[in-house]
């Protein structure tokens, strides 16, 4: 009885857990989409007219937020493109929301240099 039990939540459990990996997996793209446009839109703005009258040295800083964004995003699309399992999709999502935040940081930087 105890091992019916037994097997019956092993089972209930298993069947649990593979939808998650699956849907996670499916989320990575999604990450990586926000991280992108993110990056792309300060990219963008760092070649307007207004980026002219900022400070080379303060430029420098806001490019070295997006390297590290563009860093992060290429990391997140390696574990996504070999993973070993769930864990890896885990560590692209957080590597693509460290990616976006780096990105983030960035465009507020630059915005507040422009005196905006």
């Amino acid at each position: 009885m105890k091992k019916k039990l037994l097997v019956m939540a092993s089972a209930a459990t298993l069947l649990l857990l593979l939808p998650w990996g699956t849907a996670q997996a499916f989320e990575c793209p999604k990450h990586f989409a926000e991280a992108q446009a993110t990056i792309d839109k300060v990219a963008k703005d760092m070649k307007g007219a207004m980026s002219m009258s900022v400070a080379k040295e303060d430029m420098a800083l806001v490019h070295a937020l997006l390297d590290d964004a563009k860093s992060w995003l290429i990391s997140a699309k390696h574990n996504h493109e070999s993973p070993q399992g769930s864990f890896d999709h885990a560590r692209a999502m957080a590597k693509a929301d460290a990616a976006l935040g780096y990105a983030s940081a960035a465009d507020k930087y630059h915005f507040k240099l422009m005196g905006m």
